[in-house]
């Protein structure tokens, strides 16, 4: 049993730490509809105005066109046979291997840009091994069927 004074202790301790205790301020009414305070919570004035004071443009480009991107716009467009279709890179099968493999492609080829050597002559051989793939996978085209995954794998 808990002695009376040890009670009345107790209580009167979560009087004094209770945030409203015995302050004799009422509680704050809500805040209004589209009011705006600061950090500190004073009211900041609100403009109706039609326009923000921020400016923002965003940085102008320049595009430069290569040459090749010129020769091939100039010529007429062939349809491409059953074999440069599957090949061709110009467009990827919406398939996550094939969208993998043409990154990896795109990856190798960027690191072959300076010339292969005998430092990154296994680049070249991963892209042409990753070329084979992409062909028999028919990535270039409509993607892979269910069996192409197994049987288009590179075997080391």
């Amino acid at each position: 049993m808990l002695h009376p004074n040890f009670c009345l202790t107790i209580c009167l301790a979560l009087v004094l730490t209770s945030p409203q205790g015995f302050t004799k301020e009422p509680p704050q009414d809500k805040l209004p509809l589209g009011s705006i305070l600061d950090d500190k919570g004073q009211p900041l004035s609100h403009s109706n105005k039609p326009h923000t004071d921020l400016q923002f443009s965003p940085p102008k480009t320049t595009h430069y066109r290569s040459s090749t991107q010129l020769k091939s716009n100039s010529k007429k467009l062939k349809a491409k046979s059953r074999k440069q279709q599957l090949a061709s890179r110009s467009s990827v099968a919406n398939n996550p291997s094939c969208r993998w493999l043409h990154n990896r492609m795109t990856s190798l080829e960027r690191q072959l840009q300076q010339g292969v050597n005998v430092r990154n002559l296994h680049y070249q051989q991963e892209l042409t091994v990753r070329q084979g793939e992409w062909e028999c996978m028919k990535c270039g085209a409509e993607g892979p069927a269910q069996a192409d995954h197994a049987n288009c794998q590179y075997r080391r």
